[in-house]
């Protein structure tokens, strides 16, 4: 066992009845890794996420949680705790009484106090630990949560759509707050969630799922920038996606009636390419006429402002694509009224070949 197959994923495979839930799923997860499981409802995440806690077993397969096989033990054998999107906190008992929940058989009275001492200072919540849940916020409920599952110092970690409860601007400075808690801890995570935003600021690495499979496993960097398919590009981020065409050594979009210059010159035939929206300059026509590469002549016909960027949706021929264009200037080049006559261009570089 090493550290880069800390959790050891083999082969795995779950159906409910005639329904395939999980098709021989093959993964391995570093020690102290942010891992995330990010899928749309019905990818199979949480069954996996569920499967990996005991709480199903799975039709085939193994796990391996450090050189242990774990596979058919009970949830309570196994050295990792689950954190429950509905935290499944004890009403009926304190804060104090919820974090020393799960150490009480195990330590004496002293010992118990030191601990939840040290997990509360470490959450922020010392000055809750005589409060009933129903008067915490849902943002206090989440750490006392967290809390109750790390003051056993698992080896692994679950959680189900941790950050699911809250509201934006709390869940933004909570993803901040659980990176920063788990580096410090260095335990290993693993997460389920449905939401990219989320999954992209907490996972060091994270597998996208779709219908019980893993079609990519890879950095958010990478998953973002260098997506392999068309479900990827799309699940994750905004994206433009076109089908190119080679025609005498060129490479021309028929749907925007223009032709591309990329990085790759080997290609053949009809392949698709993404442009993410971000990567698109937007500069106002002018009356000047455009038939550089990479470059397309447009009309907004929707315009959204966002604060730090405008999104705007422009018609380019017969194609509608989306631009993302950062608020930095009061420059009328820069802020684009609908009905507005644009040209959008493009790098060579900002041209991503789909493998699908």
């Amino acid at each position: 066992m090493t550290n880069k197959n800390f959790l050891k994923i083999e082969n795995i495979s779950k159906s409910f009845g005639k329904i395939k839930v999980l098709e021989n799923i093959n993964l391995n997860i570093s020690k102290s890794e942010f891992f995330g499981l990010l899928g749309s409802s019905g990818s199979g995440k949480t069954t996996l996420l569920r499967i990996l806690g005991g709480f199903e077993i799975p039709d085939s397969g193994r796990i391996y949680l450090d050189g242990l096989d774990i596979t058919n033990l009970e949830p309570f054998e196994r050295p990792l705790n689950y954190m429950f999107q509905s935290y499944a906190l004890f009403p009926h008992l304190n804060v104090f009484n919820n974090l020393a929940f799960g150490i009480k058989d195990h330590f004496d009275k002293n010992e118990i106090s030191l601990k939840v001492n040290e997990i509360s200072k470490l959450l922020s919540i010392e000055n809750l630990l005589n409060r009933r849940i129903k008067q915490l916020s849902g943002g206090e409920q989440q750490r006392v949560a967290l809390g109750r599952c790390l003051i056993k110092k698992p080896k692994l970690l679950l959680l189900d759509e941790p950050l699911a409860a809250l509201d934006k601007k709390l869940r933004t400075k909570t993803q901040l707050e659980l990176t920063s808690l788990q580096k410090q801890l260095e335990i290993t995570f693993v997460f389920v969630t449905h939401d990219q935003e989320e999954a992209m600021s907490l996972s060091d690495r994270m597998a996208i799922m779709k219908n019980g499979n893993i079609l990519e496993c890879s950095s958010p960097e990478e998953i973002y920038e260098n997506p392999k398919n068309t479900y990827t590009a799309n699940f994750v981020g905004i994206a433009n996606i076109f089908e190119l065409k080679k025609k005498n050594e060129n490479y021309f979009s028929n749907e925007l009636n223009t032709q591309f210059e990329i990085s790759k010159n080997e290609l053949n035939e009809n392949f698709n390419i993404l442009l993410r929206p971000e990567k698109i300059k937007i500069i106002k026509k002018n009356n000047t006429d455009t038939k550089n590469l990479n470059s397309v002549e447009g009309t907004i016909i929707e315009k959204s402002y966002l604060g730090s960027f405008t999104r705007y949706e422009v018609k380019c021929n017969e194609k509608i694509i989306s631009v993302i264009d950062q608020n930095y200037n009061d420059n009328t080049n820069y802020n684009f009224p609908v009905g507005e006559q644009v040209i959008c261009s493009w790098s060579k570089e900002s041209v991503k070949i789909l493998e699908d």
